[in-house]
């Protein structure tokens, strides 16, 4: 069934709903003694891993492999540190180029016998990671010359199974007006404000491992599972970011104008050091960094992640070489993000709508999970703003599902999808407006939008509206490509370097300002009918995963009580008389709800399709269209 909302009145409320509480404070107390610490030695070892030649295929059936490489600096004791991990360099197969940058490690000094180990990776992304090689060498002998030193790899029973190139580079402490944050200080998170070990979790989106952390003493309102943890080493390019953002919140005046923007980023508390539940002993601690945990309360938490800007990749910039940036450049062409600047990556609790929708339905490897995963990320990737707020606000069946509801003590499902539309609408508007206070442009490339709302349960009326709204997010994340510029910073910049910020900054915005102005077009279609509705178009389609969707017939029948009836399906010529069988019921909501009430249309079944496949069955499904 779908509902087809009529407008009460709405409610003015003028004044701003409390976002997550003690954000800040929260940050204060988990820090120890709320001061940021250093961890660095005088001096840093900083290795640079730029790429592999690689001389065996560790991916089965032939296909080409996605190497990743990871950095560990291990001493004389057997202490291991893993520094860094590389981006994925996808189908790169034999000959990845990472140029990756790791986190600086303190030198403890000539004749320490500290090693370097570089260990290369197969991506498993739905399985395990492949062992590939690994290269060790003492970091004496990286520094001996900053020139390039490639290393054998040595896999299994000492077999040579390619080279590694790296450099590396003994860099001294930042200077205290350097106006920035370095890597080696962070903000270090009590141990014993958490309970040990910490649990892995499993990869939804992307492919940096997150582990559950419960507070051993929860104040301030917070739940034990207020936080999360990320694996550090798939985050290093995030925690300068992060950290900056703390520091600017501390200071009381604001010349950047960001705070106000700022506010939208994740909960950040610092880094944790933890071990890893199910691990030996022997295993060095993992370095995590705490965010806020977006399922904390949620029943089902249902999450889309919106990567931001007609262009994600700069040349030359992050690590980004200009052929990768190029070949990312044309991607995005391809994509939703040159149409309306900005794309669908994730779509995290999608109704069994979207979950039907299997882009390798006919194709002979619709079994592989690799590729099932790839074919549907790519068929979010060109999904428009409004076909993907149509999909968030699905809620009419599952848990959400109100037909047996009783709507004078329970929010219906129509009710609590106008709620979330109205307070994410609400939030874009700001998220917009607080873009355009900055002072001076960032340059946020393949910067992300987090929407989502729990789509697991509805609420009570007696719980309020503020409830509902308290359970919506808006945020803005993934700062791995990005960098937070402040007037100082714009100061030291060529003119050249100035002019890309801009236009980088004019991309995140336009992609910023045409989501709110799409949930606003869609919260008016929607919800904002306060009249009679005119008629409802049920059209069938067949579902083609490579090709256009087949047109198999539509009746248009007026807006008004009517019980189960079947009619014929008009617009194919010749061929069987097929029938779709619906109904129509008018569902009035309780007196003090913001909507009057729903026409709830219901799809019982069709008969008789056309077969419009050579092959296959049929795909039918049927797209419900409403006019005022």
């Amino acid at each position: 069934f779908f509902e087809i909302p009529v407008l009460e009145q709405l409610s003015a409320h003028d004044t701003c709903l409390r976002r997550r509480s003690q954000r800040r404070r929260s940050n204060t107390k988990m820090a120890s003694s709320g001061k940021t610490t250093s961890r660095s030695a005088p001096k840093q070892c900083v290795v640079k891993v730029k790429s592999a030649a690689l001389t065996r295929n560790f991916e089965r059936l032939g296909r080409s492999m996605d190497p990743f490489a990871q950095v560990e600096f291990s001493t004389t004791s057997g202490d291991k540190v893993l520094v860094s991990r590389t981006h994925t360099e996808w189908n790169a197969h034999k000959s990845p180029r990472w140029d990756h940058a790791c986190r600086g490690h303190p030198y403890r000094g000539k004749g320490s016998g500290d090693s370097v180990e570089i260990s290369i990776w197969e991506e498993g992304n739905v399985r395990k990671s492949r062992f590939m090689g690994v290269a060790r060498v003492l970091v004496d002998d990286l520094l001996a010359d900053e020139a390039d030193h490639v290393l054998d790899l040595v896999w299994e029973k000492g077999e040579i199974t390619g080279t590694v190139t790296v450099q590396a580079l003994l860099v001294g402490p930042k200077k205290p007006d350097s106006g920035g944050t370095d890597d080696s200080e962070v903000t270090c998170v009590d141990p014993d404000m958490f309970l040990r070990p910490v649990k892995r979790l499993g990869v939804s989106g992307g492919t940096a491992p997150f582990f559950e952390l419960t507070l051993s003493n929860p104040k301030g309102g917070n739940s034990a599972s207020h936080y999360i943890g990320k694996d550090l080493s798939r985050a290093v390019d995030e925690i300068v970011f992060y950290e900056e953002i703390l520091a600017l919140k501390n200071e009381d005046d604001d010349p950047n104008g960001l705070k106000p923007l700022l506010n939208f980023a994740f909960e950040y508390a610092g880094v944790l050091k933890a071990p890893e539940a199910g691990v030996a002993d022997t295993e060095p601690e993992r370095e995590l960094l705490v965010l806020r945990n977006l399922r904390d309360g949620c029943e089902t938490l249902r999450l889309l992640d919106l990567k931001m800007g007609q262009k994600t990749a700069s040349a030359n910039w992050q690590g980004k070489s200009r052929r990768r940036a190029l070949k990312q450049s044309t991607f995005d062409k391809s994509t939703n993000s040159f149409v309306e600047g900005y794309r669908l990556e994730g779509f995290d609790g999608c109704p069994d709508a979207l979950a039907s929708m299997d882009p390798l339905m006919d194709m002979e490897n619709q079994n592989n999970e690799k590729a099932q995963k790839k074919a549907m990320r790519l068929m979010l990737q060109n999904m428009t703003g409004s076909e993907v707020f149509m999909h968030f606000l699905d809620l009419h069946q599952g848990k959400t599902a109100d037909s047996d509801v009783d709507l004078t003590t329970t929010f219906s499902a129509a009710e609590l999808g106008e709620i979330v539309m109205h307070e994410i609408v609400r939030r874009l508007t700001r998220l917009a407006v607080a873009c355009e206070v900055v002072t001076v442009p960032q340059k946020w490339v393949g910067s992300s939008v987090a929407l989502g709302y729990d789509s697991g349960v509805l609420p009570a009326r007696s719980s309020g509206e503020a409830m509902i709204r308290d359970t919506v997010l808006v945020n803005i994340f993934d700062w791995g490509r990005s960098e937070l510029n402040t007037v100082a910073k714009e100061h030291d910049l060529s003119t050249e370097e100035q002019q890309s910020r801009k236009k980088f900054w004019r991309y995140y915005k336009g992609g910023i300002e045409h989501l709110a102005w799409v949930a606003a077009q869609m919260y008016l279609h929607r919800f904002g009918n306060g009249g009679d509705w005119k008629e409802v178009t049920l059209a069938v389609y067949d579902f083609d995963a490579m090709t256009k969707d087949d047109y198999l017939g539509q009746i248009i029948v007026p807006v008004r009580d009517t019980p189960p009836t079947e009619c014929i399906l008009e617009g194919l010529k010749g061929g069987p008389v097929s029938t779709l069988s619906y109904s129509i019921q008018w569902r009035a909501c309780p007196v003090g709800s913001r909507l009057k009430g729903s026409w709830r249309v219901s799809i019982q079944k069709a008969q008789n399709l056309p077969n419009k496949d050579s092959v296959t069955l049929s795909d039918p499904y049927c797209m419900i269209t409403a006019v005022s």
